[in-house]
């Protein structure tokens, strides 16, 4: 029952990054939000930034155009924890 609400907590703000992502143009933005849910860099450049929320074990990459925007994105869960196979929630381009 825990590991279900866990789940669920996790779907939960996948969701919600991915619906803050497509909703805000403004990479300012977006970090802003990822570090208020506890995500942690671990690439932030120019040209591509990988998020982490380790509680959650989420993470989110970020590809940028150079004119501003995102050249793609892709929010997905890992479960290193307990050797399971990871989840992906896929690749979105914009």
């Amino acid at each position: 029952m825990p590991g279900d609400i866990e789940t669920l907590e996790r779907q939960a703000v996948m969701m919600e990054i991915e619906e803050i992502i497509q909703s805000t143009p403004d990479y300012t933005d977006v970090r802003e939000a990822l570090q208020s849910r506890n995500f942690v860099p671990e690439q932030d450049d120019a040209g591509v930034a990988v998020w982490v929320q380790p509680e959650l074990g989420i993470f989110v990459l970020l590809r940028m155009n150079l004119g501003g925007g995102y050249a793609g994105y892709r929010v997905a869960a890992y479960d290193d924890r307990e050797g399971h196979d990871r989840e992906s929630a896929g690749l979105n381009a914009r």
